[in-house]
């Protein structure tokens, strides 16, 4: 019997927007090995090229532009994220069913590149029932990020500022606009630098942080530990839990230390990313 190990077989299913044609071609020619995807097939603007040769080599790829992309941005450095839930019936005036109510957000700060930050550096927010939980969400949001600096989110242009957008036009809030107009502005989507600068086989075709972590040398954050949360659908849960009358004291202040565990796990995942790419 062989003890020679199989070799590593990547499906081109990892690719990111395939085209019609590309599916089509491989289904044919009952193609799965990315490596026989001919290179006619493979999207220039969507890096297929780049992941295609990083699995080849096993090596992380980067773009030749990198060493240009945090030239223009400045420090203090901002690393935010925000946890939404959508009710069926809501609990807090002013929202209706199936709204993106943010009730969580997390907030690193890098005072400069050579300094180190950890978990529990995260300045926090979080409610669950409070009336003017917008309000209070988006005061301590100002106060949090200053007036100056660059705000890293990930996937921001979907999440983050759509959320800003959104409080803008709030009764509540609409005397902070120009603040929140601000902030938006200083906003940077760190998704969208990676996806044009970096790719590791690692993250399998994936640039969601917690694909991006597996790939950076050193990073302390996982995501793996037994009963913690693991994602989005799993913040919403926390506070549906949060919120139920029938709920103890104790099983409430554990979800609670979990939810901001999870929310600084994810600024503390993008400052890991951003230093990555800068080193």
């Amino acid at each position: 019997r062989s003890l020679l190990p199989k070799p590593i077989v990547t499906s081109y299913s990892i690719l990111p927007y395939k085209s019609k044609e590309l599916k089509e071609y491989c289904k044919e020619k009952e193609i799965i090995d990315l490596q026989n995807v001919p290179t006619k097939f493979l999207n220039e603007k969507h890096n297929h090229k780049n992941i295609q040769e990083a699995h080849k080599t096993d090596k992380p790829w980067f773009s030749k532009n990198l060493k240009n992309v945090f030239k223009d941005f400045s420090f203090p450095f901002y690393f935010m994220d925000f946890e939404t839930v959508t009710q069926g019936v809501p609990i807090i005036k002013g929202t209706k069913p199936y709204y993106h109510l943010p009730f969580q957000w997390s907030v690193h700060k890098l005072e400069s590149i050579d300094k180190e930050i950890k978990l529990n550096d995260a300045e926090s927010f979080l409610d669950f029932e409070d009336q003017d939980i917008e309000r209070k969400f988006i005061e301590s949001l100002l106060k949090a990020l200053g007036e100056k600096g660059t705000i890293f989110a990930h996937n921001a242009t979907g999440t983050e500022i759509k959320i800003l957008e959104k409080l803008k036009e709030k009764d509540s809030c609409k005397d902070l606009s120009g603040k929140i107009d601000n902030l938006i502005n200083r906003v940077e989507d760190s998704a969208i630098i990676a996806k044009h600068n970096f790719y590791s086989p690692l993250m399998n075709g994936d640039w969601g942080i917690k694909s991006i972590i597996k790939a950076i040398p050193g990073s302390s954050v996982s995501y793996d530990e037994k009963d913690n949360i693991e994602g989005g659908i799993g913040a919403q849960l926390a506070w549906f839990i949060c919120t139920d009358p029938k709920t103890t004291q104790k099983e409430r202040q554990q979800q609670i230390n979990l939810l901001k565990e999870y929310c600084s796990k994810d600024t503390l995942a993008i400052y890991d990313l951003v230093k990555y790419l800068i080193n």
